[in-house]
């Protein structure tokens, strides 16, 4: 229960925050685009905040980087999290199972990379991306007095990607999360990333 209340507040304030951000107009008349196609150096500084999700389980995800514009990549630093226990079971020993409240916690470099296909009028893009998690994870425990599920781990993705206007930024894909073991390793990612612009404030 408290896992779909998660789920619906959080995806009920990302999609506000992404329709007050970007107007219906940004979809009129789309013009085709090289996605390997590159521009000059845009560098800013990136802000972003999302979750990754399934029946099982649910993370928030925060991080502050890079948010090249000119050759659509980015470089962020990423903390992931639970904001609440979780039920688990896992085997001590042959005869022994624990049961326990668990929160999870995970720290990342992201490496992402855009394919934009579609421009449209308003300089807003629609293309595709793939990203790479490389962190950090470790899970914590009700009752424990050490941390367990300690490891370094790689996480990749993609899916899809709509920039608006060089100030943000929704994208929504795939994340193969396989450092818990004791939830689903395919999970959706949705993620708003917002970035500063110094050029358009002059």
């Amino acid at each position: 229960m408290q896992l779909k209340k998660n789920h619906r507040l959080f995806l009920s304030l990302l999609f506000i925050c992404f329709f007050s951000i970007s107007p219906l107009r940004t979809l009129s008349q789309p013009i085709g685009t090289n996605p390997f196609a590159v521009s000059y150096f845009q560098p800013k500084f990136g802000l972003n905040v999302g979750a990754f999700f399934n029946h099982q389980d649910f993370l928030f995800d925060f991080g502050l980087g890079l948010e090249e514009l000119g050759y659509d990549f980015s470089v962020t630093f990423n903390g992931s999290f639970r904001p609440y226990y979780k039920t688990v079971h896992f085997k001590e020993s042959d005869h022994l199972f624990w049961q326990v409240e668990e929160k999870v916690v995970q720290f990342s470099i992201d490496l992402e990379k855009r394919f934009f296909f579609l421009e449209f009028a308003n300089r807003s893009k629609l293309g595709l991306y793939g990203i790479l998690k490389a962190g950090y994870f470790f899970g914590t425990y009700k009752g424990l007095s050490k941390n367990r599920n300690q490891e370094f781990g790689l996480t990749p993705g993609g899916g899809i990607a709509w920039q608006f206007s060089k100030m943000s930024r929704l994208s929504f894909g795939y994340l193969y999360f396989n450092q818990n073991p004791y939830a689903h390793p395919h999970t959706f990612n949705l993620k708003l990333s917002l970035y500063i612009n110094k050029d358009e404030q002059q």
